[in-house]
């Protein structure tokens, strides 16, 4: 669907959901949104947000990108990102929905299940 949600949760051997990613793209106009990133305190710095945020731009790396309202933490990670990957975040307070991602349903779509693995 254009301008879909979609949304990774990371799960450690035990079962605790310790990361979720959650993103749109639209394919139609281009744009990307990364909505939201959350890694528990206890695995953050292992690179776990990089590879989540790596997964959506898989395919999307020439899309117009922006992200919603950024915390203190994430304004550093978005600048290392942005030069890693030479895709620009925009400044993280406007971020820009077309339409067909403001029209898509605010729940993401279940998808496959993909197994990243935790490291203690």
């Amino acid at each position: 669907m254009p301008g879909g949600r979609e949304e990774i949760r990371v799960n450690d051997t035990d079962g605790h959901d310790f990361a979720r990613f959650s993103w749109q793209t639209c394919k139609a106009c281009r744009t990307g949104l990364v909505i939201a990133i959350r890694i528990d305190p206890k695995y953050q710095h292992r690179g776990y947000g990089a590879r989540l945020l790596r997964h959506a731009l898989r395919d999307h790396e020439d899309y117009a990108w922006t992200t919603s309202a950024q915390k203190t933490a994430g304004k550093p990670f978005f600048r290392r990102m942005s030069q890693n990957t030479g895709v620009p975040f925009g400044d993280g307070h406007k971020p820009v929905l077309c339409p067909h991602m403001r029209a898509a349903p605010s729940n993401p779509q279940p998808g496959p299940a993909q197994a990243m693995r935790a490291v203690d």
